[in-house]
C-alpha cells in the first residue's frame, strides 16, 4: 500500500508568488474594482486570442450574464448537455428559460451536434456546449447548426482553460465563452470566473451588469448583480495565468502516461477514452469508464476501495442532469441513450501538476491489481 502520502485527485499549484501578489493588494488598500482586475482581464483575453474578457465572481455568473446579454427570456429554450455540473443549467433557469437536453457523443462526452439539431424548435435561442473534462465539443458541427438556425453559442469552458479545437482556444469560438477559476480548475483565483467575447458592446454591458447595473456612482440604468471579482482574486489569477501552460503540460503528460499504461494492460473492466487528434485535450479530469459488472464492484465501491489505498478519485455525474430533483417532474420522460450509458460509470484519476512518476505508477499498479 502507498504509505508515504495520500495521492489527491486535485491540488492547487501555488507558490510564494501568489502570496506576494495578495500582500501587494492588502497593502494597497484597494480591494475592489482596481487595476489588478483590469490587468487580469487584459492578460486573459490576450491568452485566449479574444478582444475582451470580463472578470466576474464565478463561472456561473459568467454564464448568467451571457444569457442576459442575449436577451434570453422566460419560455425561450436553450440546448444543453445532460453531462455537466449543474451550474450550466442553473444559469438558464435563472432567466426563467427552458433547458432542452441533447445527447452526448460517447467518445468525447460532449454535446452531439447532430442531436442538437434534432432538439431545435421555434423557441430555441441558444446552445451551450460544455467542453467537459478538458476536452472540446464538436465546435464545427455546433457552429454550423447555430448559423443555419440563427442561434447564439455560449461555450461553457469552465473545465477547459487552454484546450484547443483545431488550433484555436475554446471559449473564443462561439459568440461568448464562460470560464471558472474555482480552486480545483486548471488555474484558480480561489473563486472567480470570466466572460469572454469579441463583441465590445457585450463586454461593456457585462461590466455594468456585474456591478449592480450602475453606469456611474449613483445611477442604475439596468438590473444588475453583485458579480464582481475582487482585487485579491485577480492578483492570484495574474500569477496563475503566467504558469497555466506549464501546469497544463504537466496535466497532459500525467494523463497520457496513465491512459497509455492502462491501455497496455488491457483491463477487461476499464475503458480508456478515445482521443480526438483535432483537440489539444488539457485533462481537467483524466477520465476512464468502468464496467462494474466485469469488475465485481460498483463504481462507488471502486472509488472507496481506491481511497483506502491512498488514491483519491473524482466520481461525479452519477446521473444525467435531467434526473436532478431540483428540476421537478418536467423531465421524467427524457431519455438520452449515450448520457445514460456513461453517467455513473466515469471516474477521474489523479493527474494534477504536483504528481511524480512514482505516484502515477502506483495508481496504475493498484488498478491492475484490482
Amino acid at each position: 500500500m502507498n504509505t508515504y502520502r495520500v495521492i489527491k485527485v486535485s491540488e492547487p499549484f501555488t507558490t510564494q508568488d501568489e502570496l506576494k501578489a495578495i500582500r501587494e493588494v492588502l497593502l494597497s488598500g484597494q480591494f475592489v474594482s482596481g487595476r489588478k482586475v483590469k490587468e487580469f482581464e487584459e492578460r486573459f483575453a490576450n491568452y485566449l486570442g479574444v478582444k475582451h474578457a470580463v472578470a466576474v465572481s464565478s463561472g456561473t455568473a459568467a454564464l448568467h450574464i451571457a444569457l442576459i446579454l442575449l436577451g434570453v427570456k422566460p419560455g425561450d429554450e436553450v440546448i444543453v448537455p445532460p453531462l455537466s455540473f449543474f451550474a450550466t443549467i442553473e444559469a438558464v433557469l435563472y432567466q426563467g428559460s427552458v433547458p432542452v437536453f441533447a445527447d452526448i457523443d460517447p467518445r468525447s462526452f460532449c454535446l452531439d451536434s447532430q442531436d442538437v439539431e434534432r432538439k431545435i424548435t421555434k423557441a430555441t435561442v441558444a446552445i451551450i456546449p460544455v467542453h467537459l473534462f478538458g476536452n472540446a465539443a464538436d465546435m464545427d458541427g455546433i457552429m454550423d447548426v447555430a448559423e443555419r438556425y440563427d442561434l447564439a453559442v455560449i461555450e461553457d469552458a469552465a473545465q477547459a482553460h487552454g484546450t484547443e479545437y483545431k488550433g484555436k482556444k475554446v471559449g473564443g469560438i462561439g459568440n461568448m465563452g464562460a470560464f471558472s477559476f474555482y480552486a480545483t480548475k486548471h488555474m484558480t483565483t480561489g473563486e472567480g470566473g470570466a466572460l469572454v467575447t469579441n463583441d465590445g458592446e457585450w463586454a461593456r454591458m457585462a461590466r455594468i451588469i456585474r456591478n449592480h447595473g450602475l453606469i456611474d456612482a449613483n445611477h442604475h440604468d439596468y438590473l444588475g448583480y453583485n458579480y464582481r471579482m475582487n482585487e485579491m482574486a485577480a492578483a492570484i489569477g495574474i500569477v496563475q495565468l503566467k504558469r497555466l501552460e506549464e501546469m497544463n503540460e504537466r496535466r497532459i503528460v500525467n494523463s497520457l502516461y496513465l491512459l497509455g499504461e492502462l491501455d497496455k494492460r488491457n483491463l477487461g473492466w476499464l475503458t480508456v477514452p478515445e482521443l480526438n487528434t483535432n483537440v489539444r485535450h488539457t485533462f481537467f479530469w483524466c477520465p476512464v469508464l468502468v464496467n462494474g459488472e466485469r469488475l465485481g464492484l460498483s463504481v462507488t465501491e471502486l472509488a472507496t476501495k481506491l481511497k483506502k489505498k491512498g488514491i483519491e478519485t473524482r466520481h461525479r455525474y452519477h446521473e444525467p442532469l435531467y434526473r436532478q430533483r431540483a428540476l421537478g417532474p418536467s423531465y421524467r420522460n427524457t431519455h438520452l441513450k449515450n448520457a445514460e450509458q456513461v453517467a455513473g460509470r466515469l471516474i477521474g484519476l489523479p493527474n494534477h501538476p504536483n504528481l511524480n512518476k512514482d505516484d502515477l505508477d502506483y495508481i496504475v499498479t493498484t488498478l491492475e491489481e484490482l
